[in-house]
């Protein structure tokens, strides 16, 4: 039996090059994967407080809604107290919306003033009167939702006569 032996050339002048790039083009990718995460998590939060302030916003929307149903069923409880209180606001009722998420609406009114409308204008009923006296109002919705800082604040302008 015949042992051959050959020598290699090339292994002792090695000094561990590729081991070292390897470890560069490791490093890099992992650099890359992480700025990946970082923005897609950034990304993930701005999502959910999009949604927060959209949910908070549409509270507001229903708490001014709710509101503006009580009007028109005739209740103007919270109008007379506004135009009798000092700084012009009425008391706000407070209700809550979504006890799972913790969103939490209010409302109330504030008058504004008193409107005069002279003869001639499309709202003048009385065509013996000389003037038509209405009162301007703010109705104002307002929703919070707990421990993520979203909140919304709804103003709708009225006249009534």
């Amino acid at each position: 039996m015949k042992i051959v032996q050959k020598e290699m050339s090339g292994a002792p002048h090695q000094r561990g090059a590729v081991l070292i790039i390897s470890l560069i083009v490791l490093l890099v990718l992992t650099l890359i994967g992480v700025a990946g995460m970082n923005s897609s998590v950034m990304q993930e939060r701005m999502a959910v407080n999009a949604q927060n302030a959209n949910r908070t916003f549409q509270a507001a929307e229903s708490m001014v809604g709710a509101l503006t149903n009580q009007l028109y069923a005739n209740n103007l409880d919270l109008l007379r107290e506004s135009m009798q209180a000092s700084d012009s606001k009425s008391s706000t009722v407070t209700v809550q919306l979504d006890t799972a998420n913790g969103i939490e609406g209010s409302y109330q009114t504030r008058f504004l003033g008193e409107v005069i409308i002279t003869s001639g204008s499309s709202m003048d009923a009385n065509e013996s009167s000389s003037d038509l006296k209405g009162y301007r109002y703010e109705l104002i919705g307002e929703a919070d939702m707990d421990n993520t800082g979203a909140s919304s604040r709804i103003a709708k302008g009225i006249e009534y006569y």
